[in-house]
């Protein structure tokens, strides 16, 4: 009866194999990151790990527990309902944003190839499709832009 509970725990430990990998690809993953190099190293891994990338640029929490962006205060809790939604094997990376990095007109985020003209902006990466300020508290428009093509 030993070589029976012995297959049985193998099988088990086999079947949590399984679903912790299935887990992976079921759900969407969410990256947080505070700079604009941060920023670069995460869309750079997601690029090869997920399906769809997004990139969720916004101002970054103060003391308040709010952000100094009235615009993203109000956005952020739409863009979370919404990507709760994330198809399978998407990537959401948020990038916080500083209030005086912001305010510098020659801060990164405005004079790379992202071109942000404000926050909060959703990007979807590899594409020309983005939400900007009062876009992205409309669940609607942003639910349509997380869905797959």
């Amino acid at each position: 009866s030993s070589g029976i509970n012995a297959e049985y725990g193998e099988f088990q430990s086999y079947q949590h194999y399984f679903i912790q990998i299935n887990l992976s690809t079921v759900m969407a993953k969410f990256i947080t990151v505070n700079s604009f190099a941060e920023y670069l190293k995460a869309a750079e891994s997601c690029k090869n790990s997920c399906s769809l990338v997004f990139a969720l640029f916004t101002g970054s929490i103060t003391e308040t527990g709010k952000s100094w962006c009235p615009d993203c205060s109000k956005a952020d809790p739409v863009i979370e309902k919404a990507a709760k939604e994330l198809p399978q094997g998407a990537c959401l990376i948020t990038t916080y944003i500083d209030r005086p990095t912001w305010k510098n007109p020659d801060n990164e985020f405005r004079k790379s190839d992202l071109k942000l003209k404000s926050v909060p902006t959703i990007i979807k990466l590899g594409t020309e499709r983005r939400l900007v300020e009062g876009e992205c508290s409309k669940l609607s428009l942003v639910e349509m832009l997380f869905e797959e093509d």
